[in-house]
């Protein structure tokens, strides 16, 4: 320990504990707004894709395929 520290005005392991934990609420909680913010910046592109999807499958149920080979007759 250093000599010239005072130990009264030095932190408890519990106090900083807590503000480590304050910090990291804070972050936690900016984060959470950031990612609001590109959910819907994202949800026009993502519906889009859905569509685009959507109509592929469509597709792909719509095409027929006739064998007129003569192995699976």
């Amino acid at each position: 320990m250093n000599p010239e520290a005072n130990p009264f005005t030095m932190k408890k392991p519990i106090d900083i504990a807590t503000d480590e934990i304050k910090a990291l609420k804070k972050t936690i909680l900016s984060l959470k707004t950031e990612m609001v913010l590109l959910r819907s910046q994202l949800k026009p592109v993502r519906e889009e894709y859905l569509k685009r999807m959507a109509d592929e499958e469509e597709k792909e149920n719509e095409m027929v395929v006739e064998n007129t080979s003569w192995w699976f007759s």
